[in-house]
């Protein structure tokens, strides 16, 4: 499967109906894209015009023209290492028969989701990213649920190089905190569904206060992703909604790892006291 068709797929669900028609028509006949014209695609879909350039832009191209450049490009091409592990079987959890299909199919999704995530990868996105983060007086973090988990290991590293940085599982607790944001502070929110109640509430008053704002999410048009100054994109495969495991943590840790190297690497000369600090506690400690 090509980066394209995980773009679609990662961000399906949030698109509006029409969207989603020209998603389907897409995924299900994509040769067709470099034999008609919008017009006709839009009349063979049963859309508009306007649905299949609202659909590009929504997956992350500038308009169709841009898209069909994308599929042009990986139209001989296929995700190599990924095909070499285990397959993909779309599955709930009670319909495996062995453990060795429920560790396949671990396995292949994790591998998965962190391959199509580094390959939506913006190097200017995310340099922009850890120059925000860098010079911020605070760092906010916030995540819920299997999001909340990325958002914590992010909250640690930060914290092991001595950087001021808060992070909350309780959502009273971060609506303190985000009152008291400024302009010299960055946010950054970590989520699986930007229409997330809690997480749209501290982004609307981070964005108020003149915050600056990053995005750990999934593709899609949504208020997160259209109104974050930098967005990292993570995508992963759905699989297993019964059982609420996700590989989505994958993608997600796989950024943070970025982030915090691309950060200790940017401000070693200032962090680098720390991380011997820290080390040599945690050795000594486990010599006892």
């Amino acid at each position: 499967m090509n980066i394209v068709s995980e773009k679609i797929k990662s961000c399906y669900n949030s698109l509006p109906s029409s969207e989603r028609l020209v998603a389907d028509y897409v995924l299900e006949r994509k040769d067709d894209l470099f034999q008609y014209p919008i017009k006709e695609l839009a009349r063979l879909s049963g859309t508009t015009q306007a649905a299949w350039t609202r659909f590009a832009q929504a997956i992350g191209y500038n308009g169709l023209k841009d898209l069909k450049n994308a599929y042009y490009a990986e139209a001989n091409t296929s995700l190599a290492q990924a095909d070499k592990g285990p397959k993909i079987s779309f599955k709930d959890v009670n319909e495996y028969t062995s453990l060795q299909s429920i560790a396949d199919n671990i396995c292949a999704t994790s591998v998965q989701a962190v391959q199509t995530t580094y390959r939506l990868f913006d190097a200017g996105t995310f340099s922009d990213a850890v120059t925000k983060i860098v010079g911020a007086k605070q760092i906010q973090v916030f995540g819920v649920g299997t999001a909340g988990v990325a958002a914590y290991d992010l909250y640690c590293k930060l914290l092991r190089i001595h950087y001021n940085v808060v992070f909350n599982q309780d959502h009273h607790m971060n609506l303190m905190t985000i009152s008291q944001i400024c302009s010299d502070d960055v946010a950054i929110f970590f989520s699986d569904n930007a229409k997330n109640a809690e997480i749209m509430a501290l982004f609307k008053i981070a964005k108020e206060r003149g915050a600056g704002t990053i995005a750990i999410t999934k593709l899609g048009n949504n208020p997160l992703t259209t109104g974050c100054d930098q967005v990292l994109f993570a995508t992963s495969p759905e699989i297993d909604k019964k059982s609420g495991i996700t590989s989505s943590r994958f993608a997600q840790l796989f950024l943070v790892d970025t982030l915090y190297t691309a950060i200790a690497n940017r401000d070693y000369e200032n962090i680098k006291g720390y991380l011997r600090d820290s080390y040599e506690v945690f050795h000594e400690s486990n010599k006892d």
